[in-house]
């Protein structure tokens, strides 16, 4: 299985130095800033807990879980109307109209599988897959020029589905999806990272976020729970976690338009060893 959106900061291109630095045996698994979901989506846990504060994210995975059959058909409409249009004016035309109807929902209105729709029609169609919100919370990604997509993986979306059952899907800050959490239990945070491009919610993650994670990280270590933690390699991070084993690793930045500035270091860093 692959992502469903793709997402900044995603994990696909890590997930061979993720993989084994895994626990050999967890009881629950826990991501509380899932974004894409490389890794749940390449673990395929059998129980688990997911969860975002992107709203928008969630409810993709809530819809796909639930609604299979109706979300892959709605997606189906949106790829062969985007690919039909006859220009690129058209499909950009096409492109903004979406936007503006996924925007026109309210913050307090309840989401749809039509607007689960618009959010994957949009991360296939926008400039680099970038999820991107302005200070006012609307979606602001300019349009990818391209001239076709596919919305409408079915295979990989019915076995995405599948991964989904049984497992909870939550809407909450970090703090609240590790509640009750048990030794034996394993959690990977994906946060923001230091220093880097935090926009893809209303209000960003600050330094008080990640100090906040630092001691959920520190008290849920304190109760046996295995943690694992990617981050940017900054002073300030490993000021944070330079008791916890570190490593360094390579990682492409995919949002950098320079291919020459699209690799740097990342840090994974446990409260275990293998």
């Amino acid at each position: 299985m692959k992502p469903i959106v793709r997402w900044l900061g995603g994990k696909t291109q890590l997930l061979p130095e993720l993989r084994r630095r895994m626990p050999r045996h967890i009881h629950t698994y826990v991501e509380p800033f899932v974004g894409g979901g490389a890794l749940f989506f390449n673990m395929c846990p059998t129980n688990g807990i997911i969860s975002d504060v992107n709203r928008e994210l969630i409810n993709v995975y809530r819809s796909l879980r639930d609604h299979k059959e109706e979300l892959v058909s709605s997606l189906s409409s949106y790829e062969r109307a985007y690919n039909s249009l006859p220009s690129m004016e058209a499909k950009q035309n096409f492109y903004y109209q979406i936007r503006s109807e996924f925007n026109d929902v309210g913050f307090e209105t309840d989401l749809t599988i039509e607007d689960a729709v618009r959010f994957i029609f949009l991360n296939k169609t926008n400039y680099n897959g970038l999820f991107r919100v302005n200070a006012a919370g609307d979606y602001n990604a300019a349009f990818g020029w391209k001239e076709s997509i596919k919305t409408n993986d079915e295979a990989n979306l019915s076995n995405c589905s599948v991964a989904l059952q049984n497992v909870e899907i939550m809407n909450s800050d970090f703090e609240n999806a590790c509640k009750g959490l048990a030794a034996g239990d394993f959690v990977y945070f994906d946060p923001p990272y230091h220093s880097t491009f935090d926009g893809y919610q209303k209000g960003g993650f600050s330094e008080d976020d990640h100090m906040r994670l630092h001691n959920l990280f520190q008290h849920l270590s304190g109760n046996g729970v295995y943690c694992m933690l990617s981050n940017s390699n900054t002073d300030f991070v490993m000021s944070l976690y330079g008791g916890y084993y570190v490593e360094v690793v390579s990682a492409k930045r995919m949002v950098n338009r320079d291919g020459s500035g699209r690799t740097g270091e990342e840090l994974i860093i446990t409260n275990y060893l293998n």
